[in-house]
């Protein structure tokens, strides 16, 4: 980023207590998610539910506890069960796609501690209603707190046993343990399961396993806390997320290229949109030539550094590519902000375009413009000129930056 640039929001969570589903979507609502909108987000989901939000008070913090309500159901979902409910669901892109990757990790631990494939997995405990809701709910609550970045202090290990679907089982938990392999925890002597196998998949996702007990420079903006729901002996059973902007951060930035010479110029321009929804910064294709004349086109995305596992599993799904290359690049970036520009049969946003204080970019938006244009009957490019002298004019309203290096 430049100095220029607008700063990025940044959520860090503290897992004082532990991380758990419900801990992490209460805890996001308390630091401004609105709940009816998350509500709202998860209908099409079409599991009946109600979500609620209740005060809760752990050694004189306040703190939000959530609980789901749901018809009794005798239903034990696969991955793939869950993954066509989020896929159907019409969800924000990026929150589909860390739903789905977050799902993922639960199957392939469980797969793991059972020994069988991960598609085969029954899910017990994270199949019912209640966990496909604090993961999706909380997906959901980062994109409604404008959340560009994530960090995650390491997470607690409680000991001793829970009881599960299949018996005792220690703790961690194995499922816990697998998912967090290769990531930074801390083993504590508390007697009870502080990070459940739902929240540790959850925090993976966010933060690609990378847990630092510093949080990147920032100013905090809104704080919540969210509750667990027992009482713990060492720690309140409390997770902290501060909500803040990141003032000159250096978000590292990945360009990230697949060949693919047997898609349809209609998967690949759908695996474009679908890696821009789910947070790329820029996607695009290029045609080549593979060995032996093949005619292809590479599949290229600029992404940020913290998402690029995320989106790299997503083009693989999308296009059947066997691998992704990525590197690190650097690049110089224009401020940025949008405005609208009010004409006399409608209002279109336009991308503003900075350098040393000098606007020297004025782009109307496409969709706006093509709207326009369509129910005027004008000609598109006769539309972009009036928006542009319209603009010139001073014939525009509120001015806002882009979040993001996009």
């Amino acid at each position: 980023m430049t100095p220029d640039e607008p700063p990025l929001t940044h959520v860090h969570f503290q897992p004082v207590g532990g991380a758990a589903g419900d801990m992490i979507l209460a805890s996001l609502l308390a630091a401004g998610a609105p709940l009816d909108e998350v509500t709202r987000t998860l209908e099409p989901l079409g599991v009946p539910f109600q979500l609620t939000a209740d005060p809760a008070e752990i050694n004189g913090v306040g703190a939000l506890r959530v609980s789901v309500e749901y018809p009794q159901e005798h239903v034990h979902r696969t991955f793939a069960d869950i993954r066509m409910l989020v896929e159907n669901a019409d969800l924000p892109s990026r929150a589909t796609a860390r739903s789905i990757e977050a799902f993922r990790r639960l199957a392939v631990a469980e797969g793991a501690v059972h020994g069988m494939p991960p598609d085969e997995v029954a899910f017990h405990e994270v199949g019912a209603v209640d966990s496909i809701v604090d993961v999706v709910g909380s997906c959901v609550a980062l994109e409604l707190l404008g959340a560009e970045s994530v960090s995650c202090g390491p997470l607690p290990m409680g000991s001793g046993v829970v009881r599960a679907a299949h018996g005792p089982l220690p703790v961690p938990g194995p499922a816990t343990l697998e998912i967090l392999k290769g990531s930074r925890v801390r083993f504590t002597e508390e007697p009870n399961e502080t990070t459940t196998p739902t929240g540790a998949a959850l925090m993976q996702t966010f933060t690609s396993g990378e847990f630092t007990d510093a949080a990147p420079p920032m100013a905090p903006g809104s704080i919540g806390y969210g509750a667990g729901s027992i009482t713990l002996r060492d720690a309140p059973n409390l997770l902290r997320a501060v909500v803040g902007e990141l003032e000159g951060h250096q978000s590292g930035l990945e360009l990230m290229e697949a060949n693919v010479d047997d898609a349809s110029g209609e998967i690949l321009g759908s695996a474009l949109e679908r890696m821009l929804g789910a947070g790329a910064l820029d996607a695009w294709m290029e045609p080549i030539i593979m060995k032996k004349g093949r005619g292809a086109y590479k599949v290229c995305a600029l992404v940020r550094a913290e998402d690029h596992e995320l989106l790299a599993r997503l083009l693989m799904r999308e296009t059947g590519t066997l691998g992704v290359r990525h590197h690190p690049v650097g690049r110089m970036a224009a401020e940025r902000r949008w405005t609208e520009v009010r004409l006399p049969y409608g209002i279109c946003r336009v991308k503003i375009g900075s350098l040393d204080g000098e606007d020297f970019s004025v782009a109307p938006e496409y969709g706006d413009a093509a709207r326009l244009a369509e129910k005027t009957g004008l000609p598109l490019p006769r539309v972009y000129d009036e928006v542009r002298a319209a603009y010139r004019a001073g014939s525009h309203g509120n001015t806002c930056k882009e979040k993001g290096p996009g």
